[in-house]
């Protein structure tokens, strides 16, 4: 009598496949993860130097205001000995 065993000769290729599988998603999840966690950080850095751009940009231009200011400007331009024109006249080009 004969007796058919089908399964006997396994193959013990695909669970070595499969765990190289696993081993390659996992790395490449872990390379994935760690980038995201430097982009992350580096967001985070930018971030701060903005903020302090923002702040120095705000000093900026309050010193600017005060330069500018009009009763400054026309102390300034009497110290100078500018008087204001009272009818202006300004040069024109036609077309």
């Amino acid at each position: 009598m004969t007796i058919i065993q089908p399964a006997k000769n396994k193959n013990k290729l695909g669970p070595i496949i499969l765990l190289i599988a696993i081993f390659l998603m996992a790395g490449f999840y872990i390379y994935e993860y760690n980038r995201v966690v430097v982009l992350n950080h580096r967001i985070q850095s930018m971030e701060s130097a903005v903020a302090g751009y923002e702040v120095d940009n705000s000093d900026l231009k309050s010193q600017f205001y005060k330069l500018i200011d009009s009763a400054r400007l026309e102390k300034l331009a009497k110290e100078n000995g500018l008087v204001l024109e009272q009818h202006p006249q300004y040069l024109g080009v036609n077309f």
